[in-house]
Order: structure tokens, then sequence, then C-alpha cells
């Protein structure tokens, strides 16, 4: 399982992200540019290391001043933000999401994610050069939350941390590391099978002590993901469930004909709508204000 997760790393590599390249352009043309979005730089007490963060407001941020937001937090940043800023602004425009600030959790430009994903991401130490996820969990609580909710008009209840591959493996970790700090997980294609299995670990130690695990939890993988990493995922949504703890509410979910990457859009999407189902707005979707007022 080492060796496939290592894999799995070197097959998501791609530099610098697209979204973050500035080429020159001719005169009279001009870069995209994701509105509503500023990267700010933090130099870490907890993890010894520079760090960035991305962070993108909703659209109504500036006209409402008086209006507090729920915050995602995010990892792989420096992938995920052009998926998740349009995956935000579909699901707000449906009316299935509350309106919420996403802060993307990266590196300076020029740093190798993988090793530094794979650092910050892993449970357990199997070489010098992984198992500091609590380290980067102390990162996120203790100075990455209180920066946001200082500078931001960020609630401090309906955090909810989400990830992929190593990042899904850490943001399901954060339920028992952290218990109540985050309202909601998402954990795509998670990384079940690190070192034999140590997030079934994590959950049978926190069992014996707790009966109740405080979250909207949301875990899924696709259905064509290579065995040996999909059967160590199946096999953690049946330990967790069958926990029964009070206070969990767990949706699992199984993406046919999708394999590790490709999962994230329908991931984010349906993970997105369970962990903030209880703050579905009412009323109509766009799309239906749109329809009735043409009718009119």
């Amino acid at each position: 399982m080492k060796t496939l997760l290592a894999a799995c790393a070197v097959a998501l590599s791609v530099g610098i992200p697209a979204w973050a390249q500035q080429s020159a352009v001719p005169p009279g043309e001009r870069h995209f540019v994701l509105e509503n979005t500023r990267i700010i730089p933090v130099q870490s007490q907890s993890t010894g290391r520079a760090h960035e963060l991305v962070v993108v407001l909703p659209s109504s941020y500036a006209a409402h001043p008086e209006k507090r937001y729920p915050v995602l937090y995010f990892l792989d940043a420096y992938w995920d933000t052009p998926l998740l800023t349009a995956t935000y602004g579909n699901l707000v425009y449906d009316n299935q999401v509350p309106e919420f600030i996403m802060v993307g959790l990266s590196y300076p430009a020029g740093a190798d994610y993988d090793v530094e994903r794979r650092r910050d991401y892993t449970i357990t130490a199997t070489d010098a050069d992984s198992g500091k996820a609590d380290a980067f969990l102390g990162f996120i609580t203790k100075e990455v939350a209180p920066l946001i909710e200082s500078r931001f008009r960020a609630e401090k209840t309906d955090r909810v941390i989400s990830g992929s591959s190593l990042g899904g493996l850490f943001a399901i970790a954060a339920a028992y590391k952290a218990p109540g700090f985050f309202a909601g997980h998402i954990a795509i294609s998670p990384a079940a099978g690190w070192d034999h299995g140590a997030l079934g670990k994590v959950d049978a130690a926190y069992a014996r002590d707790h009966q109740t695990l405080p979250a909207r939890v949301f875990i899924s993988h696709g259905g064509i993901e290579y065995p040996a990493f999909r059967e160590p995922i199946v096999a953690f949504q049946k330990q967790l469930a069958d926990r029964h703890y009070q206070g969990l509410a767990l949706q699992t979910w199984t993406m046919e004909g999708l394999d590790h990457t490709s999962v994230k859009g329908d991931g984010y999407v349906r993970g997105l709508m369970w962990v903030w189902k209880p703050k579905k707005p009412s009323g109509p979707s766009g799309l239906t204000k749109a329809m009735q007022q043409q009718g009119e």
C-alpha cells in the first residue's frame, strides 16, 4: 500500500497549478482571474514551515457587511481551487448550499506538492517525510482558523474540512483528533489503507473511550479505482457505520465508472450538499426562479 500511495502521489504531480501561472499575453488580451480570491502567506509555528492560504470569498461578501459565513477548509488548494470555485457557484445557484467562505491549504510557489502533502496529511510515519498530520492539524486549528475568523466575517461554528486521497485520510482523522472543531468532514477517495490501515486503528482506539462522534461525514470512492486502494475505503466505511456513534451523520457514496481523480467533481457536489444539508436555504433554485419569471 505504501508503494501504491506513492505512485498515486507521483501521478497527481503537476508542478505549479495552471490557474496560478502568469505567462505573457498579447496586447489587448488579459489573464482570466478567479474573482474574490487572495493568497495569504503564513509561516507556521506548528509545522515550522511556510504555507499559503487561498481564500475565496462569496460574491455577496462586500455588499453585505453585516453577514457572517461558514467556512470550508480544503486541502490540495494548488490543484482544486478552480474546481471548488466552480462547484460552489453551481451549488449556490441551485440553492443547495448556503454561501460560505473557502480557505484552501497550499504551499509557496515552487514547492514539491507531493512531498509537502505526504508529510502533512499522513497520520503515522513510515519514514522521515511522513506522519506530521498532528502538527498540520494544529496549524489549522490554532493558526489558520483564528486568522480567518479575525480577518474575515467567518463563523466559529459550521467549519468543514475536506480533502481527496491523502487529503481525505486527513479529513477523516481530524474528526477523531479534534472532535467538534469541524462540523463536517468530506473525504473523497481517502487513503484508508495508509500504513496498513492506520485510520481504522485510530477509529478503534477512539471507540474504546467514546460513544459520541459529533460530525456530518461524507466518504466516497470511485467504482473502478485500483482494488487495493478501493477495498480499504469500503472496509473503513463499514467499520465506521457499525460503530453507531451518537451525533454522527454518515453518508457513503460510490461513483460508478470513475477512477481516483475523476471522482472529485461528483464527490464535492454530493459531499458539500451532505455536510451542509441542515443549512440548505429555503426557496427555489436559480433556474426555477428564472423560468417562473419568464412564465409571468
